[in-house]
């Protein structure tokens, strides 16, 4: 199975390339996993208010999600930007597993740059699913250092170990309270502008 990640702009590109969109992406044996920021961000941190999800919900092959890029909330300047939540943590292992049981050839992922919660993404499926063969493949870029958003990848590993019933998780544990009540880091900075 292909695992690609991507930017938000390649993926856009990718699917208009290919032809997808919300009449036949159903039709194809691909999966689709998008996330973008939570609304204060896009507006109030990264002046991207119109950024939006390729494909709408309700499609059995798509997941979308939004969640900031960081690994606990953060108030900046009076507005909550948020991590990913334990249920979307929860959300995101059922419709990976899914995906594979129905046997899709590809999962393409992407979040802006395909630098962090994607590729945590990525990494999990390829730690999770090696029985079936993954190749994982990122965007060719060379401007960045790539930094996995280990927050992400923390409640990805800590939902599927609860589901299977592995390490800690062996009876009906809870979650840690850190991952269920993330910490709230308070931040107040003039923006360069």
């Amino acid at each position: 199975m292909r695992v690609k990640v991507l930017s938000h702009s390649l993926f856009d590109e990718d699917m208009k390339q290919m032809g997808l969109n919300d009449d036949n992406v159903e039709n194809t044996n691909m999966a689709f996993i998008s996330i973008i920021g939570t609304p204060n961000c896009l507006k109030y941190y990264l002046d991207e208010e119109e950024t939006k999800h390729y494909f709408s919900d309700g499609h059995p092959n798509v997941l979308n999600l939004d969640f900031d890029d960081i690994d606990c909330n953060v108030l900046y300047n009076g507005h909550l930007l948020e991590t990913m939540t334990m249920t979307q943590a929860e959300l995101s292992v059922d419709f990976i597993e899914e995906q594979i049981k129905n046997g899709v050839e590809t999962i393409e992922i992407h979040c802006k740059a395909a630098v962090s919660r994607s590729r945590a993404f990525g990494e999990f499926i390829y730690r999770y699913c090696k029985e079936h063969d993954i190749e994982l493949e990122y965007e060719d870029r060379d401007d960045y250092t790539t930094i996995l958003n280990h927050g992400v990848l923390r409640r990805l590993n800590h939902a599927y170990y609860k589901k299977h019933k592995l390490r800690f998780y062996k009876t009906d544990g809870e979650y840690p309270d850190d991952l269920v009540n993330p910490q709230v880091k308070v931040i107040n900075r003039e923006r360069n502008v």
